[in-house]
């Protein structure tokens, strides 16, 4: 992308599109800071996704994770600022065993999930959703969300 800005405002933050670590430092903070408003503005902390037809949650997990790798990029930041968007209008495309990690090991499924959003162009084509299936109750949680 050439003539990129040195930010992108965008719902009231100005994402830094850099790479340098004070870059990804602050898109830490700014992922953070939305998470916080988002679980404030969403008493149910899940959204009911369309395709699936289930309900996908939001937790801590879905923050950390998220938070780890979505500060990387500012395609991924912009797109986690559109969380709840992508929870409803996500699609299926793929389902794996999860990985042998301590994250992963409460789930039985691991689904990643696609969707376009329109406002996010020219910076971002696909969100990709990564929901576990988790093995005590079925329930969907929300894993990571990042730029595809």
């Amino acid at each position: 992308m050439t003539n990129l800005p040195t930010t992108i405002r965008y719902r009231g933050y100005d994402v830094p599109t850099g790479k340098t670590p004070a870059d990804v430092k602050e898109r830490r903070k700014i992922i953070a800071d939305f998470y916080k408003k988002w679980f404030n503005e969403n008493s149910e902390k899940s959204v009911k996704n369309a395709s699936l037809n289930k309900l996908i949650h939001v937790n801590m997990i879905s923050k950390k994770e998220t938070l780890h790798w979505a500060c990387l990029s500012f395609q991924s930041t912009l797109t986690v600022l559109e969380l709840s968007y992508v929870l409803k209008h996500a699609v299926k495309t793929d389902s794996v065993r999860p990985k042998e990690n301590k994250n992963q090991a409460k789930f039985s499924r691991m689904l990643t999930m696609e969707c376009v959003v329109p406002k996010l162009r020219p910076y971002v084509v696909t969100a990709k959703l990564m929901v576990g299936v988790k093995i005590s109750d079925n329930r969907r949680l929300q894993y990571c969300l990042t730029a595809k």
